[in-house]
């Protein structure tokens, strides 16, 4: 299957000259509606969020942009606006330029171990759906511990512990942990339904917007989740 989440570019902003925080722009040529995103990873954290093409071109991020070598979006923003439609992501991803490739994620600090019995620790949270152990052990995840736990994570098990998945991995945008959020749209629980709306457009932002008195609003969850559910022209 092709991918349908491309690096665009990695890097850092000048001032950050401990290189601590690293900045990503990807394109998704399955979300048209939000086709650019913009992340950063400070050690095993990492956050992010989806955007149009002129929303992530808007003067705030253009150092990102910049650090990451993508500034050649700008231009593609203005093409946009002077066009009066809006792009593809294909039509995007057409217009980045030869030179302009992608290189890989910049090295910066050394890769950070985790605790000793991170790992163990996880699995039996996980199966007991001890979600106030969970919730602490969301912050020892590092990249490695991400992907063996996604490596792990079988559709077959139960709602109950593919939701404590969910739980422990709902600030992660690796690519591994996309089938996880895949299967949680279809979650009978709410949470995990609103975790994966983020997750699998790397829009963070839409968990607040889908608070009703602080709790979850479940009309809202499950339009989002129709939106992401239906299929592609």
């Amino acid at each position: 299957m092709p991918a349908t989440t491309l690096a665009l570019g990695f890097g850092h902003l000048p001032q950050d000259r401990a290189k601590t925080t690293l900045l990503d722009v990807h394109l998704h040529l399955d979300h048209p509606a939000t086709p650019i995103s913009l992340g950063e990873r400070s050690g095993p954290q990492s956050i992010g969020n989806g955007f149009t093409l002129r929303q992530a071109t808007e003067s705030r991020w253009e150092p990102h942009l910049r650090a990451c070598g993508c500034e050649w979006l700008l231009l593609v923003a203005t093409e946009e606006r002077l066009r009066g439609r809006v792009f593809t992501p294909e039509e995007i991803l057409a217009r980045r330029p030869a030179s302009a490739p992608v290189s890989p994620p910049p090295a910066s600090s050394p890769v950070k171990e985790p605790p000793a019995g991170a790992l163990e620790r996880i699995r039996q949270a996980l199966a007991a759906q001890d979600f106030e152990a969970i919730e602490g052990l969301r912050d020892v995840l590092t990249p490695g511990l991400v992907a063996q736990i996604a490596a792990e994570w079988r559709s077959e098990l139960s709602w109950g512990v593919k939701d404590a998945y969910a739980a422990l991995l709902m600030d992660q945008t690796d690519p591994c942990v996309r089938p996880i959020f895949q299967d949680a749209l279809r979650s009978p629980t709410v949470e995990s339904r609103a975790y994966a709306v983020c997750v699998l457009t790397q829009d963070f932002s839409r968990f607040d917007a889908m608070l009703v008195r602080g709790g979850l609003d479940e009309a809202q969850v499950n339009a989002q989740v129709a939106a992401l559910s239906s299929p592609k022209p």
